[in-house]
């Protein structure tokens, strides 16, 4: 033997793994969320418009419907709605 015999054996590796990984999360819900710290540029408006006209786009061809309807065609006011549905999700309302 080499003396080491009687020593306590300390905590396992598994154990170990448990107590940091509940220190990394204790320690991850402690801070601000960090989104409040942004702020919209002025041109939010027009990205939130060319990413829903992308969405509607991607929508009417998967439907097999135009991407640009006649306004006179049913498809019209369905490409309407998905995309004031899609400006209301973003947090803009309707003028």
């Amino acid at each position: 033997m080499n003396g080491f015999g009687n020593a306590s054996p300390g905590i396992g590796p598994v154990a170990a793994a448990a107590i940091l990984s509940a220190m990394l999360l204790l320690s991850g819900c402690s801070s601000q969320p960090t989104y409040r710290e942004w702020t919209a540029s002025p041109d939010v408006p027009t990205i939130a418009f060319d990413e829903c006209n992308e969405q509607v786009d991607h929508t009417m061809r998967l439907r097999g419907y135009p991407q640009r309807p006649l306004p006179e065609t049913p498809q019209y006011g369905y490409r309407k709605e998905i995309f004031a549905l899609c400006m209301r999700r973003k947090g803009y309302t309707t003028e």
